[in-house]
């Protein structure tokens, strides 16, 4: 058995700090994992507020270099140096989102955790797909091969065409069937067959993170559930930006339960 507290999300279940952002403690079999760290304010104070010890966060993992997911590492940096933390590639590359009549917002990892991933005492690139620890494992990049929407106004620079196809997005993968999500810009459908060619011996029973549904067209919410209904799924604990849309969607047409995700949860699966 394993268990997931939330640490940080959008919404909270403890009188905890929120912000947009999301960071979530993973217990298991081969230790303890921190995946992604917040936007950077709520870290800290939240895993006091939870009675977890900073320094018992030693394995971090990132699961894209949005701001909202590395802005975190800073400050625990400061008062656990010895970090190991596991990435994709394309981390620290500079990125916009652009939204039609709004001004360009920079989403680039901060400078000062930008500093804690060079002086981490270990830093791991995950590429491929990767077995961490026994039954841990990192997807790596994910293939967009599904034709799901995975679109959004996401370009690498400020006015340039360039678009950023998150290619550093990678997900969390245990064992026992859970996968963990941060944002899924690659979309659900693409994480799951990755994980399914690459893992096919795990069944996987739990979708816990953000599922980046909040702006999703009824076609889209559609296909992806056509496609949810199709497995074997015990629940599904979304928050962040997946959306309130999107999760009431699910739970009307999904036959396992859909639960919102808040700060301050903790869920043993």
């Amino acid at each position: 058995m394993s268990k997931f507290t939330i640490v940080v999300d959008n919404l909270t279940a403890r009188d905890l700090a929120v912000e947009h952002g999301f960071a979530l403690v993973v217990d298991c079999a081969s230790g303890r994992f921190l995946f992604d760290t917040g936007a950077g304010a709520a870290l800290l104070p939240n895993l006091s507020a939870l009675g977890i010890a900073a320094g018992s966060l030693r394995r971090v993992i990132l699961s894209h270099g949005h701001f909202d997911h590395t802005g975190g590492l800073a400050a625990l940096a400061a008062v656990v140096p010895e970090l190991e933390i596991y990435a994709a590639p394309g981390l620290t590359c500079r990125r916009y989102s652009r939204h039609p009549g709004q001004e360009p917002h920079e989403l680039t990892i901060p400078a000062a955790s930008r500093q804690a991933l060079d002086n981490a005492a270990k830093f791991q690139e995950i590429s491929t797909f990767r077995e961490i620890f026994p039954q841990v494992f990192l997807t790596g990049p994910i293939p967009r091969l599904s034709g799901e929407d995975c679109g959004g106004p996401f370009f690498l620079s400020e006015s340039g065409p360039e678009q950023d196809f998150l290619s550093d997005e990678q997900a969390l993968l245990l064992g026992d069937g859970t996968l963990v999500q941060g944002c899924c810009h690659s979309g659900i459908i693409n994480t799951l067959e990755h994980c399914r060619r690459n893992a096919p011996q795990t069944k996987i029973r739990t979708i816990i993170g953000g599922l980046h549904l909040l702006h999703a067209s009824p076609e889209r919410l559609r296909q992806t559930v056509k496609y949810l209904q199709k497995l074997d799924l015990q629940q599904l604990i979304l928050g962040h930006c997946t959306g309130a849309a999107a999760i009431e969607y699910f739970q009307a047409h999904l036959h396992c339960p859909v639960r919102l995700a808040r700060s301050g949860e903790i869920y043993e699966l």
